[in-house]
């Protein structure tokens, strides 16, 4: 086949639940707790690993968010979640993290990963398991 007529080539596009995912990073950058909360299904847990004084489940999107609006206060507003991979198919999706904050005398620069459960195109289930937990317990202790 000569080049004139060679054939496009097939455009990869994103499943709908990376894009999903994707959106809740980027509404989370901008402390968006409006868009945040439209991607939360009524029904969401997220389960935050470890023994630090954040850790534990936050079962109901208002408790989510309230979870979300405490970490930024924690870290004079200085918390970021960088995704730098995410993956996601029907019912489930992944993202890698960056994270990085600063409370007074501490640092926080680490990566995480966040494993998400969707359905009806909701997060239903969020579940945090950071690369050094010891470090992060520490961190918000």
């Amino acid at each position: 086949m000569s080049p004139d007529h060679a054939r496009p080539s097939p455009v990869a596009t994103e499943h709908p639940n990376t894009c999903l995912i994707r959106d809740g990073y980027t509404a989370f950058d901008k402390g968006d707790m409006e868009i945040i909360r439209t991607l939360l299904h009524d029904r969401v847990v997220h389960r935050v690993q470890g023994r630090g004084p954040l850790c534990g489940d936050y079962r109901t999107p208002e408790e989510v968010l309230g979870f979300y609006v405490r970490v930024f206060e924690l870290s004079g507003g200085t918390y970021r979640s960088e995704p730098y991979a995410v993956m996601a198919g029907d019912g489930y999706g992944v993202a890698l993290v960056h994270t990085y904050a600063e409370r007074p005398g501490r640092v926080l620069d680490g990566r995480a990963v966040d494993v998400f459960r969707i359905e009806d195109g909701r997060i239903t289930e969020i579940r945090t398991l950071a690369e050094d937990q010891y470090a992060d317990d520490a961190f918000w202790s």
